[in-house]
């Protein structure tokens, strides 16, 4: 017989992420996936700095209680939230061995969301679900456990389907989503370079909360009459557009993986310098078309300009069918939809141990 776990039965998760218009919302989504994943066994607070009203609607809508910490004294006012029964969840940049040693003294586990391979990490448990990282790129204890690689990715439970979501459509729209914030407005570029393959196309932007211009991608409604214009959609309406699509075109981040779970084809552009490893990978495996990420590593000025490749890019994916599917079977062998289950049997073994 089931039955549902009393609030005083959940074991207690502090997470800690920052998400704004400076440096996206990639740590808060990937801390609010694993919520989610966990939400049936686990009581969640996020402790975040300075928090806009969308993103704790964001944070709240998935039963978390918010703890808004201050821009000047967050470090002190996040250690001092933390319970000795509770398992910490880490994701950012700032949170050092010194930072991490703070909040594992104070904590029953300590567990840390990575994607740089940078620094001591005294964490118990570290999460890079980014492909092609194994134990040794590490300098860690030999007690902390990894749990990395697409098997332990960090998405939201809609897009996790160990069944599948069917064959991509030919006929679909393109998708585009440059992530929550997307600073430079790449999102424009693309448009303009599937503008230069055919102009009739029919294309679903997707822009973040954050998003700096959104009155300039309305306006490029002329050079593209069959553009359609989205902001801020839950994840079912994201799985639904993914689903739909017959190409997606994306930032280098977590919503790359999302298109791969989704199992269509893809054009990843890298934004940030966190994302040239992850370029690589879906590069190297085939998983996608990374079209700029030897530049970023590099640090070269690209020889052909951003929307030149992601015209080629397209034209690659229309006229070369066998591209498309060698990319779809690639995606399949590392997204199986069954990172929920590795998650929350990592979380009752780490809330059994005292």
């Amino acid at each position: 017989m089931s039955y549902t776990l009393s609030m005083s039965e959940l074991t207690p998760i502090l997470f800690r992420a920052d998400g704004n218009a400076q440096i996206g919302m990639g740590h808060v989504m990937r801390c609010l996936a694993l919520a989610e994943m966990l939400a049936e066994t686990f009581a969640g607070k996020f402790a975040i700095t300075e928090p806009t009203p969308e993103v704790i609607s964001l944070i709240e809508q998935l039963g978390l209680v918010v703890v808004a910490l201050s821009k000047d004294d967050g470090e002190r006012e996040f250690l001092d939230q933390i319970e000795p029964d509770e398992i910490v969840v880490l994701d950012g940049y700032s949170f050092d061995e010194t930072f991490q040693q703070s909040a594992r003294s104070r904590a029953n586990k300590l567990v840390f969301i990575d994607d740089m391979l940078i620094g001591h990490q005294v964490a118990d448990v570290i999460i890079n679900h980014a492909g092609g990282v194994t134990d040794a790129d590490y300098n860690a204890p030999p007690e902390t456990q990894f749990c990395l690689g697409p098997h332990y990715a960090l998405l939201r439970p809609e897009f996790l389907n160990p069944a599948g979501f069917g064959p991509p459509s030919q006929e679909g729209p393109i998708f585009v989503s440059l992530g929550g914030a997307d600073p430079q407005n790449i999102s424009l570029t693309v448009l303009d370079a599937i503008r230069q393959v055919d102009a009739t196309l029919p294309v679903r932007v997707v822009l973040g909360p954050f998003h700096p211009n959104r009155a300039s991608i309305e306006a490029f409604q002329n050079q593209l009459p069959n553009l359609s214009i989205l902001q801020n959609l839950s994840a079912a309406q994201m799985v639904d557009e993914l689903t739909d699509c017959s190409l997606a075109i994306t930032a280098c981040s977590t919503i790359a993986y999302e298109v791969c779970a989704i199992n269509r084809p893809l054009v990843t552009i890298v934004t940030a310098d966190n994302q040239a490893r992850l370029a690589q990978f879906l590069s190297e495996e085939k998983l996608a078309l990374s079209v700029n990420f030897p530049t970023l590593l590099t640090r070269l000025i690209p020889v052909i300009e951003l929307d030149k490749l992601l015209k080629l890019a397209i034209q690659a994916f229309q006229f070369s069918p066998e591209t498309v599917d060698e990319s779809l079977v690639n995606q399949r062998r590392f997204f199986d939809g069954r990172s929920p289950e590795r998650f929350r049997a990592l979380f009752r073994t780490l809330s059994s141990q005292k």
